[in-house]
Order: structure tokens, then C-alpha cells, then sequence
């Protein structure tokens, strides 16, 4: 069978493989080695070419390799090193160069959505709206010889990363490989990537006066709320401005001061129809929107959209590998979760791709889940029937070329057949009957029962 004979098999049987295959080629391309130019400090480059570090750790990633022990075996002829070559590049991997990685792939997939004639969300007219958001990494084993010892647990380190709400995606990180740092010290470098009339939307955890200051200073904006120890100076009266999905709102002006500058706030008070998880019965918002551009119940239910970079955390946990007990050096873990994040993009790239050509509604009712294992499970099988070299020349490998492709491919994708499983409400649990410990029951004895 020709190439192009099975890759047409492949595109019948196995259209999200495909179309992954295809997103990952233009995402994790050789131009990486231009971003590792840029973005190095100390790291040299050799033998080893980080556009096949990179493309090694996206597997991992996307779950098609289980780990770097594997990820080596696949890509040796490419490395041409030892496996401890191998290893010791990926665990000094350099931070700037992960966090590279996940701009450029940002950009990237920014391209191919635009190829693809996908909409940007309009979020709040004016405005770029953005989330911010840290994530601690889970702990690792104690393999190297400095955590042998220790009864704690050893933590590789935190990830801050930015979510663009208009087009879905990671498109910033700001990573510390110490985990005990504070998620607020990366903001002085959240300001520079921000432009005039940029939002921030951002937890308690990032309601620091200075930040929000600086930001005002650059005609940025910002949406937080407020944290329990923040005391500012409440001006006039709480008014009741509306009622908001959750609760009802009110609105008063508050004035925050630092190192001699002040700024007055609008103060956003939402009190609760149900508490949330941790009690509280109120939620206060400090932002510096004017009025004219949003009332005070706008902004109130736009916060709520900063559980979108929340959800996207889940979904690289539950769908994608960021975070592995093997890798226990801080680079390493850190590499793979930037890899995770730009895999996060190459998938919704493929959702724009669905979007294109199939009714938007029942592509966001796809189960993310199903899909992940429909874009893994046949990887293996068409990696092995199509090489690396026939598939350049029969796939396009750039975004203009891609775009075309992707849409014809996913014409075959039956997305209602994905649709998520809704599980009906919770109904409360019987009341156990007690029984003596050690004692067993039959289960066929209770059926007869019925």
C-alpha cells in the first residue's frame, strides 16, 4: 500500500491522530532552536539540537511515550548521544528557554486559529482580558541523593502561568524552580509582557498593592480580589448596584496607598446566594475599569471567567501528562509542564479546526477526555505505517498549507459520537447497617433480597 494510499486510511479510521500529528509538526518545529538561541543563558548547544529535546518531552506530554527512558529509545538516531547526555540536557534546561516554548507555541497556534477563521471571544469590548494563575507541582520521588534522606516531600517548583481568554490559550510562563517562593515575585515580570488596556484577572494570592499600582501606572487594568489582610480606605456609602448570577452586588470606592502614591478603586462586593467552598459568604473585587466601559454586576460575573484557566489545569492533568514522580529535578519538571501548556494549545487548535466545519456547540460538548485517548491510542501504529520522511511529503508543514488540510481532515471526525456523559445529581448515600467486624456477606443471597 502507497503512502498516500494509508495515510487516507488513517484519515477515515483516525482523523484526531492525524490532525494532532499535523498541529504538533508546525507547533514543535526547528525553529525552536532559534528560541533556545534567544532565550539561553549558560546552556550551549552542541550535539544535541533542542528542537528534539523539545519534540521528545511534547510526546511525553501528549502521552503517546510513557517517559524520557522511551523518549530516548524513539529519538536516538536524532540525538546521537549517550543517554545521560540526553538526560543532563533536559535537567538544565534553562527556565527562560521553557518559558519560550510555551510564547511561541501561544503564537503559533495563534496563526493556525487565524488560518482557520476562528473568532476571537469578545470578553469585554476594549480590552484584552487575561488570567493569571500559579500552580504548585505535585511532589517527585526521592531518587537524587540530596532527598534520600528526608521524610519531606521534595517539590520541583511552581509554575505561573497566563491564559488569553479570547483565544483559549497558555500564552505566557513564569516559572520558579524554588517551591517556596511567593507566586507574587514573577509579577514585575508579568508587567512587561502587557500592553495599554490589558486586563488582569487574578485570585487573592496576586492582590498586591505595588503590582497594582505599577499596572494603573501603565494604563493597564486589572480585576482581583481582594485578600483579607489588604486594608484600604473605604470612601462614601456601599450602594446596591444589581443582581449578578451568583448573588447580589454593591459597589464602593476604596483608596490603596504604597510608598507615597495612592489610587482610588472601585470596590465590587458580591454577597453570596450559596457559600463558596472554603464559607465565604462575600467576595470583594477591587478593579480600576471606569464605569462607562463596565458596570459593577459585568465585572463581577467576568471574574467568574477566571475559572477557565482553572478548568485548563484540570484538563492538563486529567488529559495530558504535566507532571510525572520520575522527573525530580526542578528543570526537568518544569520543562515538561511547559511542554504540557503548549500541548494544551496544539489541542485547542484541533477544537478550532472541529469548529470550522462542524456546529460550535457540539464541538464544546466534546468529552476531552475521549478525545485524548482517540488522539493517542492509533499515534503508535501510524508512526510506524507512515515515516517521518513520507509524512513531510504528504502532509503540509506550515500554517498557511496546514490550515486546508486540517479542515478537510476534520469533515470525517463524527464529533456528536464525543459528547460528554452527564451524570444526573448526587442522591445521598443509605445509612450503613453496622456489622460485626471480620464478617462477610453474600452478594447473590442480598440480590434474592429485592
Amino acid at each position: 500500500m502507497s503512502g498516500k494510499a494509508t495515510l487516507e486510511r488513517f484519515v477515515l479510521e483516525h482523523p484526531l491522530a492525524v490532525m494532532t500529528r499535523g498541529i504538533v509538526d508546525v507547533l514543535f518545529d526547528q525553529r525552536l532552536d532559534d528560541i533556545f538561541q534567544e532565550q539561553r543563558g549558560r546552556q550551549y548547544e552542541d550535539t544535541i539540537k533542542f528542537s528534539v529535546v523539545a519534540r521528545s518531552m511534547a510526546e511525553i506530554a501528549l502521552g503517546t511515550i510513557k517517559n524520557r527512558n522511551q523518549a530516548y529509545h524513539k529519538f536516538q538516531e536524532e540525538l546521537q548521544v549517550t543517554k545521560e547526555a540526553y538526560y543532563g540536557k533536559v535537567n538544565r534546561t534553562e527556565p527562560a528557554i521553557s518559558e519560550g516554548v510555551v510564547t511561541y507555541s501561544a503564537e503559533q497556534a495563534g496563526e493556525l486559529m487565524k488560518r482557520l477563521r476562528f473568532r476571537k471571544r469578545k470578553v469585554l469590548p476594549g480590552y484584552r482580558c487575561f488570567s493569571l494563575d500559579g500552580n504548585h507541582l505535585q511532589k517527585t520521588e526521592k531518587r537524587l541523593p540530596e532527598t534520600r534522606g528526608l521524610c519531606a516531600a521534595p517539590l520541583p517548583g511552581t509554575t505561573v502561568a497566563r491564559f488569553d481568554h479570547q483565544t483559549q490559550l497558555f500564552d505566557r510562563a513564569y516559572l520558579l524552580e524554588d517551591a517556596h517562593a511567593q507566586e507574587s515575585s514573577v509579577l514585575d515580570r508579568a508587567l512587561v509582557d502587557l500592553r495599554p488596556r490589558d486586563l488582569i484577572i487574578a485570585d487573592r494570592h496576586f492582590c498586591i498593592v505595588a503590582f497594582m499600582l505599577k499596572l494603573a501606572g501603565q494604563l493597564g487594568f486589572f480585576l482581583i480580589r481582594q485578600h483579607g489582610r489588604l486594608q484600604g480606605k473605604l470612601l462614601g456609602k456601599r450602594r446596591l448596584i444589581g443582581r449578578t448570577s451568583t448573588g447580589l452586588a454593591y459597589e464602593q470606592r476604596m483608596e490603596i496607598e504604597a510608598d507615597g502614591q495612592t489610587l482610588v478603586l472601585r470596590r465590587i462586593t458580591v454577597c453570596l446566594d450559596e457559600p463558596t467552598r472554603n464559607g465565604d459568604q462575600e467576595l470583594h473585587l477591587l478593579c480600576n475599569v471606569p464605569v462607562e466601559d463596565a458596570d459593577g454586576c459585568e465585572l463581577a460575573d467576568l471574574y467568574r471567567q477566571r475559572w477557565e484557566i482553572e478548568n485548563a489545569f484540570y484538563l492538563l492533568t486529567m488529559t495530558l501528562n504535566c507532571e510525572m514522580a520520575s522527573n525530580c529535578h526542578p528543570r526537568c519538571a518544569l520543562l515538561l509542564f511547559c511542554m504540557a501548556m503548549a500541548s494544551y494549545n496544539c489541542r485547542q487548535v484541533l477544537l478550532a479546526a472541529l469548529m470550522a466545519e462542524h456546529d460550535a456547540t457540539d464541538v464544546q460538548e466534546m468529552s476531552q477526555y475521549q478525545l485524548a485517548v482517540d488522539v493517542v491510542r492509533p499515534m503508535d501504529g501510524m508512526l510506524t505505517a507512515i515515516d517521518e520522511r513520507e509524512w513531510r511529503r504528504l502532509v503540509p508543514n506550515t500554517s498557511s498549507d496546514l490550515a486546508p488540510f486540517l479542515r478537510r481532515v476534520s469533515r470525517h471526525v463524527d464529533v456528536k459520537s464525543y459528547r460528554k456523559s452527564k451524570r444526573g445529581p448526587k442522591k445521598t448515600p443509605p445509612t450503613r447497617k453496622r456489622c460485626r467486624a471480620g464478617t462477610h456477606v453474600s452478594t447473590a443471597k442480598l440480590l434474592k433480597t429485592r
